[in-house]
């Protein structure tokens, strides 16, 4: 009879040692999808910002021959602009923004995973 008990006690104090995964997600996995949207994001920003400056580059030959007063004036110009500059610089900061929050996101699920399984 005691033997059973000492046996059913080491059984448990064996599955208590032993890190119980979660059933429907792998945390090495998940915590490498939240580093990897994390370093990609400014994988992104940077080569959007990239972009936007070889854009400017195309446009600075442009700017010798005629003020940027009078070239802001065209309406053509004003339309390039939008579409080359403004449009491609919130595309990136939106990207950037949420593979950020994905990222973060990601990390304090696992952190509240954890914590409630600590207390």
């Amino acid at each position: 009879m005691e033997e059973q008990n000492v046996q059913k006690e080491e059984v448990e104090v064996e599955m208590e040692e032993k890190e119980i995964e979660p059933i429907y997600y792998k945390p090495k996995t998940l915590n490498l999808v939240a580093i990897l949207a994390g370093i990609f994001s400014w994988v992104v920003l940077l080569g959007f910002v990239g972009v936007l400056v070889g854009r400017f580059m195309l446009i600075k030959d442009s700017l010798s021959t005629m003020p940027f007063a009078q070239l802001m004036a065209n309406q053509q110009f004003q339309d390039w602009a939008y579409t080359n500059w403004v449009l491609p610089l919130v595309e990136g900061l939106a990207f950037f923004f949420i593979l950020q929050g994905v990222a973060i996101g990601l990390n304090v699920l696992m952190e509240i995973d954890f914590n409630l399984r600590e207390g």
